[in-house]
This record gives C-alpha cells, sequence and structure tokens, in this order.
C-alpha cells in the first residue's frame, strides 16, 4: 500500500492503493445517500426541512458532524505545538460548548413560531426583506468559506499522503457529494452524516491506538520541549476560540438545520450534551498530536515543516497502512462537511429568493458556486485565516440579529439592527486604531492577517469588541430614531409576535412521523418530482 520511497521519508499510499481507497469509500457513501434520499426526495418537508425527524443519538451524531471536517488535521495540532497542552483543550472546549447555545436560542425560535425551520426564515419574519437578504447573503458565503477551507484540506492531504494530483479526487468528492444531496436534501445529509460519523469514531479510535502504541517520547523529552504548563495564550484562547465559534455557528446553517430537526426541546438539550462530549473528545484526541509530534522529536519548531503538518509527521513515522487509514478518515470527514456544507448553502440561496425559483435552479447554483470555491482552495490559503476571517465577521454583525428574539426587545427595528452589524464592523477597527496607535495597521485588524498567535491582545480584543460594538451601535441608533419618531409625532415601531400554528404541539414529544409527515395542502403544490 505504502511506498517507502516518498520523498519526505516517510510511507505514502501508492496511486492504485489510493485510488482505491478514495473511490471505493465515495461508492460507498454515495449509495448510503442515495437510500437514505429516496425516503425523501418526493417529500417537500423532508427533502428542505426535516423538522422533528431525528433522535437523540441521531442529532449528536450530527451535531458532531457538523462541527468537525478534515481541517482538524492542520488546525487542532497547530494550536498544540504553539500554546501547549491548554491550548489543545481550549480549542477542543471551543468547538464543543457553543452547542449549548442552540438548546438555549432553539426553544425560544419554536416559541417564537413553531413553523420555522431556518435561521433566515426568521430573519425574514421578524426584520423583514432587506435584514433577511444581508443575511442570506452572510450565510452563503460563510459556507463558501468553509467549503474553501474544508478543500483545501482535501488538497493538502491528499498532496501529503499520495502522488495523485489531489483536482480530481476533490472534484469527484463535491460531484458525489452534491448528487445525493441534491436527490435526497436534509434527511439525506442528516441520515449519513449520523452513519458518517460512526465509521469516523472507530477510525480515530483505531487511530490513537497506534499512535499510542508506537509514539512512546519518554518523560525526559516531554521536560526538555514543555507544552504541559498553562500558558497565557492558552488562557485568551479559551475566550477568543470560544467567542469566534459560538458567534460563527450563528451563520452556519447546518446547525439550524440540526436544531430544528430534534423531536422536541428535551431530545435537543440532550442531543447538545451528547455531542459536547463526543466533539470534545474527538477534537482533544486529533490536538494533541501536536505536542505528541513535539515530544517525540517528529516535528520541532525550528524545522522548516508547519506545526501546522504535525500531525503528518507522526503518520510518517507508523507503518504505511496507518497512512492509508488517514486517507479513508479523511475523505469520510470531507463528505460529511462538504454535504452539510451544500445542503446549508442550498436553504440559504433558497430562502434569498424567498421559495419563489424552482428548485432545480437553486440546485444548479449551488453546483456553479463549487466552481470557483474549488478554484480558491487550489490556491492553498491558510485555512486558519480563513476560519478566522470568517468568524471576526460574525461576530460583528450576529448579536443584532439575534436580539430579535426578545419580546422585550421589540422595539428594535431592522435599521437598528442593520447599523449595528455595521457598527461591529467599524468597532474593530476602531479598537485597532486605538490600540496599535496607527490607523493602517488598526484598520487591517479586521482582516486578522498578523493570524492567532501574536504576543499582544490585540486579537483579543478584537473578538470582544466586535459583539460589544455592534449591540452599542444598535441601541443608540435606535433611541436617536425613537427620539426623532417621538418628536414628529409618529407611531413608535413594535415588532408583535405571529400566531404559532403549532405552538400546542411543538414541545409534545410527537414524533415527526405523528405531526408532519403526511403532507397537507401546501406540501403537495411543493412535493418534489
Amino acid at each position: 500500500m505504502a511506498s517507502d520511497a516518498a520523498s519526505n521519508g516517510g510511507p505514502k499510499v501508492s496511486s492504485p492503493a489510493a485510488n482505491a481507497l478514495i473511490y471505493v469509500t465515495l461508492i460507498c457513501f454515495l449509495v448510503l445517500g442515495l437510500v437514505a434520499g429516496w425516503r425523501s426526495h418526493r417529500n417537500a418537508n423532508l427533502f428542505l426541512k426535516a423538522i422533528k425527524s431525528q433522535t437523540v443519538w441521531a442529532l449528536s451524531l450530527n451535531f458532531l458532524a457538523v462541527n468537525i471536517g478534515a481541517g482538524i488535521f492542520f488546525t487542532l495540532p497547530e494550536v498544540g505545538t504553539i500554546a501547549g497542552i491548554t491550548g489543545v483543550f481550549a480549542y477542543a472546549f471551543a468547538a464543543a460548548a457553543p452547542l449549548f447555545v442552540f438548546a438555549l436560542v432553539g426553544p425560544m425560535f419554536r416559541k417564537h413560531n413553531s413553523e420555522q425551520w431556518s435561521m433566515t426564515a426568521f430573519v425574514m419574519e421578524r426584520f423583514g426583506r432587506p435584514l433577511h437578504v444581508l443575511y442570506s447573503v452572510i450565510c452563503t458565503l460563510f459556507v463558501g468559506m468553509y467549503l474553501v477551507s474544508e478543500l483545501t484540506t482535501i488538497y493538502s492531504v491528499f498532496s501529503l499522503l499520495t502522488p495523485l494530483h489531489p483536482l480530481a479526487p476533490m472534484i469527484i468528492i463535491c460531484v458525489v457529494t452534491t448528487i445525493y444531496t441534491a436527490f435526497g436534501g436534509v434527511f439525506a445529509s442528516l441520515l449519513t452524516d449520523a452513519i458518517q460519523c460512526v465509521l469516523i469514531f472507530v477510525l480515530i479510535l483505531v487511530a490513537v491506538v497506534v499512535v499510542g502504541v508506537s509514539v512512546r517520547p519518554s518523560q525526559a523529552d516531554i521536560e526538555r520541549v514543555g507544552l504541559v504548563a498553562p500558558t497565557k495564550m492558552g488562557g485568551e484562547l479559551f475566550l477568543i476560540l470560544t467567542l469566534a465559534i459560538a458567534f460563527s455557528n450563528m451563520y452556519h446553517q447546518g446547525f439550524w438545520q440540526r436544531t430544528f430537526a430534534s423531536r422536541n426541546d428535551r431530545d435537543l438539550r440532550l442531543a447538545t450534551f451528547f455531542g459536547f462530549w463526543m466533539v470534545f473528545i474527538v477534537t482533544a484526541l486529533v490536538g494533541m498530536a501536536g505536542p505528541l509530534a513535539a515530544w517525540a522529536g517528529t516535528w520541532t519548531p525550528d524545522s522548516d515543516v508547519p506545526g501546522s503538518s504535525a500531525f503528518f509527521t507522526i503518520i510518517a513515522s507508523l507503518p504505511g497502512w496507518v497512512s492509508g487509514l488517514t486517507l479513508v478518515l479523511t475523505t469520510s470527514l470531507s463528505c460529511c462537511a462538504i454535504d452539510t456544507c451544500q445542503t446549508a448553502m442550498f436553504a440559504s440561496l433558497y430562502d434569498l429568493v424567498e421559495q419563489k425559483v424552482n428548485i432545480w435552479v437553486v440546485r444548479a447554483a449551488v453546483v456553479v458556486l463549487n466552481v470557483p470555491v474549488i478554484v480558491l482552495a487550489m490556491q492553498a490559503p491558510d485555512i486558519l485565516q480563513v476560519y478566522l476571517l470568517a468568524d471576526m465577521l460574525a461576530c460583528a454583525t450576529i448579536l443584532p440579529v439575534l436580539c430579535g428574539l426578545s419580546t422585550r426587545l421589540n422595539f428594535i427595528h431592522w435599521i437598528d439592527a442593520l447599523v449595528g452589524c455595521f457598527g461591529g464592523i467599524i468597532s474593530v477597527g476602531v479598537f485597532g486604531q486605538v490600540y496599535l496607535g496607527n490607523r493602517h495597521d488598526g484598520w487591517r485588524l479586521l482582516l486578522l492577517d498578523g493570524g492567532l498567535y501574536v504576543d499582544d491582545e490585540r486579537v483579543l480584543g478584537a473578538f470582544c469588541f466586535a459583539p460589544v460594538g455592534s449591540l452599542v451601535f444598535m441601541f443608540f441608533f435606535s433611541g436617536l430614531r425613537m427620539g426623532v419618531t417621538r418628536l414628529l409625532s409618529r407611531r413608535q415601531y413594535r415588532y408583535e409576535l405571529p400566531a404559532a400554528k403549532y405552538s400546542s404541539t411543538s414541545n409534545s414529544g410527537a414524533s415527526f412521523y405523528e405531526n408532519e409527515l403526511s403532507l397537507n395542502a401546501t406540501d403537495k403544490q411543493n412535493t418534489l418530482t
């Protein structure tokens, strides 16, 4: 399976073996996706929404699927090589803890309107078309950035482990996930992700056992390298990454689809609890590859190999079949992440056109958008940098939108929320200019071109000031608007909650097939052919 003459001195999967592993894995997932889609491709409810269709364990596995991708093999070990064990556990906690936000906010959505099935639908209802367009566009761009980072990871992993040109398998992965998500919609994505995550769990456990048996650094090496004691950067990462990931998840339709797929609020709370531990354990285990590589000497800070490749320096020191296992694991993780992103992008675009365009047109648009994503991924951007840009945008703009859920804040107008969104972005630039002492570097903080790991508190300040600034701008403008309205003796704006059509059954615990499966007259008009 492996070629011992690999240029990096470690085993590489040969071309025939690589092709077999990649394409057999993809064929299995394609068949699985089509079988899952057979149940939903003619049912508009299951295809578009899958509301109340998932059990606790299926939903828990889906929360794991939407949280991880092949990018964890680069970003998590890199944190470990820089911030040590503290940084690894900070990242693991930050990746898992935001799930509890959905356990809190999800029931609020059902109370607001139990017919809601996406965040964009709520924004349209609460704030109207202008903010709905902005939110939908940001969601689409946001998921596009996730796709770029995921495909960049695939490109890099296939380049490291195989002699294949990564472009062909990268395109075929996108084609496979596009086929079964176009056929089965959200329900197919949910079912395949749950099964894929079971496989991923097994593969990661096998990999952990192999690494634990084969790589055993001495106590002297651990003490010499360090990375064990708590660090200042590791402590800051607890706050930075938790804020960044929590707010960015709000723009990922994949999380909302899974939230609304829970059968009731109790199942949602249980699923987020179990999902938290699944995500924490997986990300912590993968992240520990960074310190382990440093202790074992397969990676050193003064080498030409970046810390993001620490995981693969360990793989290169192991038998060749481990590289093959990693290839299957990467393909599985990528399918999980990409099909989730594609269904999320479809939902955002379908909401953007207010569900008034033929569904095949939206499907075609998703396929077309994959082309520039693949082109950007081939440029091999810094994966962590892509995540940071998306996270900063989310931190600066999401809180004004979420304020619309509060009945006490029913005076917030869409203009107030829009000003708050732009105010959050401006706040980062203003903070940067004051903190760094000059306009050029200060406003470049919006791009975070210095990365996450800096010696000062600029990144911490940016992620803290962005959400606070958005609220300050929103409430200031809201007060100014209401003052002018009162001065002109005009009627003040107040938002009224819609009547919840299913409010009496939203928390009843009845299954999807008892409450939602039978198509009503509207659903029959939308039945997919």
